[in-house]
């Protein structure tokens, strides 16, 4: 039987804070540089380099290599990539893995992470190149020309688009809802609102879980966190967005700031999953208050 590495895979979608966790996991078991920030303008932790890996790259990094203490991965990065299947081959090579995962309080503030702190644009930089397959359904279905800057396209036809595309393209990559499918005995698995709600008690749980041995006390990464917590300007969306959906259909009067791009698109496809179309053409500018987004709604036709 082959010796299970040491080093402790952090598993992650794209926008779960797995680069901010790793941070806190090095800055815990070492004491070799002095703790400065990680975060970057854009609220994410990338100012932190860490070991991530290509998931197909993992097995074969972990079987040569036993310097690193941690190393993280996105379980799934094609559409045909099964999450229990690597997360598997995985555990069978290590002693122990972490595995952070949105729970349903933070899907929102997951989605608007994955949208805005990964890329410096999500259409430029991720959708328009890598996604050509979804961007001629972009050009097909709506009144877009083929090649046309992302400035150029109505506000009310990406959002419609993030509705009807971006959300089940999510809840795909991340097989909504994984957990209650899949457990593994090497691996300790946390939630997003765990992890930023309940910083410390989480911090001790993976040590525990991961025999790790922490030579600074966790309270020395307190102010970091409280300075990230402030950065999470998506941070409430997921409750507020709840109290939209409920005034709306309730055509109860109920008022809001202006909402990020995937939360309107959210809200858009949530109501459509509630048998409600919106009345978008050049919508570009979304309601911000309950009583007028309601006078919007309709109830299509079966077909």
């Amino acid at each position: 039987m082959h010796e299970l590495s040491s080093t402790v895979p952090i598993a992650y979608p794209g926008g779960t804070y797995g680069t901010y966790l790793e941070w806190c996991l090095t800055s815990l078991t070492s004491t070799d540089q002095s703790l400065s920030s990680p975060f970057t303008e854009s609220g994410n932790s990338h100012k932190f380099k860490g070991n991530f890996l290509e998931v197909g790259n993992v097995p074969k990094f972990l079987s040569v290599n036993q310097l690193e203490k941690f190393v993280r991965f996105h379980p799934k990065t094609q559409q045909q990539h099964s999450i229990s299947d690597r997360l598997d081959q995985v555990c069978d090579i290590v002693q122990h893995m972490i595995y952070i995962y949105p729970d349903q309080d933070s899907v929102l503030l997951t989605i608007n992470n994955f949208f805005t702190k990964i890329w410096n644009n999500w259409w430029t930089d991720k959708f328009l190149i890598a996604e050509s397959a979804d961007a001629n359904k972009l050009y097909q279905n709506w009144p877009v020309t083929p090649g046309t800057e992302i400035q150029d396209i109505p506000v009310w036809i990406r959002r419609e688009f993030l509705s009807l595309y971006f959300m089940p393209a999510w809840h795909d990559q991340v097989e909504w809802y994984h957990p209650d499918r899949w457990q593994n005995p090497r691996c300790c698995i946390i939630t997003v609102r765990d992890f930023l709600n309940n910083f410390e008690e989480t911090l001790q749980k993976i040590s525990l879980f991961c025999d790790l041995a922490y030579v600074r006390p966790i309270q020395d990464l307190l102010p970091f966190h409280e300075q990230n917590l402030k950065n999470q300007k998506y941070l409430h969306h997921d409750a507020l967005c709840a109290d939209i959906i409920l005034a709306v259909t309730n055509n109860q009067n109920f008022s809001w700031e202006p909402l990020s791009l995937p939360s309107e698109a959210w809200i858009q496809w949530q109501l459509r999953n509630l048998g409600y179309e919106i009345q978008c053409h050049e919508l570009d500018k979304f309601p911000t208050n309950s009583v007028h987004l309601h006078e919007l709604l309709y109830q299509p036709k079966p077909t």
